[in-house]
């Protein structure tokens, strides 16, 4: 590798580096030499000030360090988090440019083979967006089975957190541990504008504490990235920011950097701040109309022609009142007069289905004589450069972030800014902020009338922040939610505080066209394309008020059913005759707002997963159990290797042998059988076949992979308790995702007549007889089925204890990115299976 860090910069991003962007990709200058081979991945706190190139400075140090230098101390995933959802497509259209010129320029850079070959990777693959809902590209959308290569994911708090702390809000609850495992085992953290992100900070700071002391697979670090950042947020009762790595890993400008003219402009760009004449002192629906329509009138006023204006109000339901009010009297001026040239107009907030909320940041991304009225969704990442900007009062830290959004790159000279002063009464009225926090910033202000709000005299205002107690995720938390089975009421550990404050969450909804509840049951699983976010409080306000009802995914039933309650990172389906969404404005709540569905050629095809559901067991031909058993045993062996896992190569290659044993059970074989037609089927024993037979086979929820884990032991019979006994059981058991650290029988779960008593789980019966099992090396006697090991207490037969000793053993990270990892084989083995057989088809 010739070339430097600085040529690699410009070519992606198409402009020079700034020295800040070098140090953070190379490390610090050695006696006036700049180190083109690296620097250490460790966490840092990146406090710059707005406008100066965070995202690209992170982004291509990773790209730099993993990908052009293959630093093997350098995680292989880079996980870039934001705390709302309007960041995350715009990151993710940057760092897509950004990897297409690399692409590109790889050749010229004179890059290794092996580093051309990533950039293709991840040109294809990456970047990763996981704001919930069904991913329609497939190569994106199977990020998770390819643990071995680079990757690049965006996604907001809420869905990336989640998926940490193995509760991953809306996906499905079976592939949960995968994303534990990958975004705890090497990866570097990215927690981009830190101020908005409340109690994800605190978690953040302690699951780094956490990667660093308990066991691992490959390197991980995390990044903060904010101006405005107490640095006792970073000082939790498991992590010190300072004590990491011996000194404080702090990066910020220089003395000489910030003279450097293209920074120097920015950091003292002009922008007048002045007080609004009007103001807002009560948060009623009527005083809310007479204050939109006077704030509306004065915007048109001050608007300048061809240039952006900016105004950023503090709730969504203000900012649609605002929008409706400026396009009426844009209307009326027109209907006066057809020569007046309106200005554009865009709506910007957090509660719009992503499809509908292009159609204004189209508009934003080129802005021509644009007026866009916004929430706090703008006030941080978003690069506008407005010349005009109108804020309501809010907390210094986001004001500081919402001035940054007005002459942003410093070369205008008039640009202004107005703050309106809220006089509200009570915290309820001034939420979702308090008074005591408008009150201080109100105090700064009076101060700065008159002068330049720019980051240079913003950098030397200090406001201490009030001290709020937050909840703190402990050790002893992790390891609960290690076990991803609910509880006997169906629920699970809420992780919602952990992620939010708690006024702060919401949930996922969607809407889809259906009157009877029959018509509700099957419908397929939602896209991304068509979630809305919607704080929990008012959906359940929306629910009573438009007598809907909210469907959510019955995981043991397999179709959508009334939800008896709405709960944070929850995924729930409405009738669109139930209203509360308009496409031009985004959700209301009001049930006179009709909603227009995505067309079902935009939906996908597919049901969300169920406890019984077996699609993988067909793929169109049979494929038989010592066929895919091979087929899985290869890929197990390729992934081993490329992920330097020798240490556990014999662990994996008997789980891949043994893992479908349960297969041959004869209800499951006979099920396999009907899908391709008796007659055709091979006389061995299956593992795919073709259509899904109509109707369920029987025992009910009979999940194979515990059969199999049985089997396994019964094999091993004579040496129960050794550990890599245990890790393989769990190995076998857990390739699905249903069978994990409990066994126990579900509701409405019976045993056949004529095993009335006897223990079932899974639709594993005990008392009944397993043939002979026979293939590849698998040579098994007639057996009885033993399912003692549900009971609970005994520590030489007890599943649970023997689970919960083999997870504190290996600890919960590592644990989970083995399983991953046998998962991912099994998956890319059945996919292999069915591309050939479609293959096959076509020739």
């Amino acid at each position: 590798m010739k070339n430097s860090f600085r040529t690699f910069f410009e070519k992606a991003t198409g402009h020079a580096a700034y020295d800040y962007q070098e140090r953070l990709a190379c490390g610090e200058p050695s006696e006036g030499k700049r180190p083109n081979q690296g620097g250490p991945c460790v966490s840092r706190l990146i406090d710059v000030p707005t406008g100066l190139g965070k995202t690209a400075a992170v982004v291509m140090a990773w790209l730099w360090n993993r990908i052009a230098l293959n630093r093997p101390d350098w995680p292989r995933r880079l996980v870039y988090c934001l705390p709302m959802r309007t960041l995350v497509e715009q990151t993710r259209d940057n760092v897509q440019v950004w990897i297409d010129r690399l692409c590109q320029a790889s050749v010229g850079l004179e890059l290794s083979q092996n580093a051309r070959s990533e950039l293709t990777w991840l040109r294809e693959h990456s970047p990763i967006v996981l704001m919930g809902g069904e991913e329609l590209n497939r190569a994106k959308r199977e990020w998770d089975i390819h643990p071995e290569k680079p990757a690049i994911l965006i996604g907001t708090q809420d869905m990336l957190l989640s998926r940490a702390l193995n509760r991953g809000y809306g996906m499905s609850r079976f592939r949960w541990p995968m994303h534990f495992a990958l975004l705890n085992n090497d990866c570097l953290w990215i927690l981009d504008e830190t101020q908005l992100m409340g109690s994800g900070v605190e978690t953040s700071a302690q699951f780094a504490a956490f990667r660093s002391r308990f066991s691992i697979i490959g390197p991980c670090a995390t990044w903060w990235m904010s101006a405005t950042l107490d640095f006792n947020r970073l000082k939790t009762v498991d992590y010190s920011f300072e004590a990491a790595d011996g000194n404080r890993k702090l990066l910020q400008l220089t003395a000489e950097e910030r003279e450097y003219h293209l920074v120097a402009g920015r950091l003292g760009a002009h922008k007048k701040i002045a007080k609004a004449k009007m103001s807002l002192d009560r948060d009623s629906k009527k005083e809310v109309l007479h204050y939109s329509k006077k704030l509306a009138e004065w915007i048109l006023k001050k608007h300048r022609p061809n240039k952006l204006t900016l105004v950023i109000l503090n709730r969504v339901n203000r900012a649609q009142e605002v929008f409706c009010q400026i396009e009426s009297q844009m209307e009326k001026a027109k209907a006066n007069d057809s020569s007046v040239e309106s200005p554009d107009l865009a709506l910007i907030h957090s509660r719009f289905c992503s499809q509908d909320r292009k159609q204004y940041e189209r508009k934003l991304n080129a802005p021509q004589n644009l007026i866009c009225v916004a929430t706090q969704a703008v006030e941080a990442g978003m690069d506008l450069d407005a010349d005009l900007l109108v804020t309501e009062l809010a907390p210094w830290s986001s004001l500081v972030q919402r001035f940054g959004r007005c002459n942003r790159h410093g070369i205008h000279k008039n640009s202004r800014i107005f703050w309106i002063n809220l006089e509200f009464r009570d915290d309820k009225a001034a939420a979702p902020y308090s008074l005591e926090e408008l009150k201080d910033s109100r105090r700064v202000l009076d101060k700065l009338q008159g002068k330049d709000a720019n980051p240079a005299t913003l950098a030397s205002i200090k406001i201490e922040e009030p001290t709020i107690i937050r909840p703190v995720i402990r050790w002893k938390d992790v390891l609960d939610l290690f076990d991803t089975t609910p509880d006997l009421a169906g629920n699970d550990l809420d992780v919602s505080r952990y992620i939010r404050d708690g006024q702060d969450n919401d949930a996922n909804v969607f809407w889809r066209e259906f009157e009877e509840e029959k018509e509700a049951e099957n419908q397929p699983k939602p896209t991304r394309k068509e979630f809305c976010s919607v704080s929990i409080f008012q959906l359940q306000d929306f629910l009573k008020k438009a007598k809907a009802k909210a469907y959510a995914w019955d995981v043991l039933d397999g179709k959508w059913k009334e939800a008896e309650t709405v709960i944070p990172g929850g995924v729930y389906m409405l009738s669109a005759g139930a209203g509360g969404y308009p496409t031009r404005l985004g959700w209301t709540g009001d049930p006179k707002d009709k909603v227009t569905c995505c067309p079902p050629s935009d939906l996908s095809a597919d049901a969300p997963e169920s406890t019984g559901e077996n699609s993988t067991s067909f793929l169109g031909v049979p494929v038989t159990l010592e066929q895919h058993t091979n087929n899985v045993g290869r890929e197990t062996s390729r992934l081993v290797q490329s992920l330097s896992l020798g240490k556990w190569e014999s662990v994996f290659s008997q789980v891949a042998q043994w893992h479908d044993v349960g297969k041959a059970h004869p209800e499951f074989q006979g099920m396999l059988r009907k899908g391709i037609g008796e007659e055709t089927a091979p006389k061995e024993l299956l593992a795919k076949s073709g259509t899904t037979p109509k109707g369920r086979y029987k025992p009910k929820y009979f999940r194979h992979e515990l059969l199999s884990a049985l089997a396994w032991f019964y094999n091993n019979s004579v040496n129960p308790n050794g550990e890599s006994i245990n890790l393989i059981a769990y190995l076998i058991a857990s390739h699905h995702g249903k069978i994990r650290l409990s066994i126990r029988s579900l509701p409405e779960e019976e045993p056949p007549p004529k095993f009335k008593g006897k223990r079932i789980a899974r639709g594993v019966v005990e008392d009944e007889t397993m043939p002979a099992i026979q293939f590849g090396n698998i040579d098994l006697p007639e057996f009885t089925i033993d399912l003692s090991l549900m009971e609970m207490g005994d520590p030489q037969q007890s599943w649970l204890a023997r689970m919960l000793a083999l997870r504190d053993a290996l600890g919960p990270f590592r644990l989970a990115f083995l399983e991953t990892v046998f998962r991912a084989a099994d998956m890319i083995a059945s996919q292999s299976e069915g591309e050939e057989t479609n293959q096959n088809d076509k020739s």
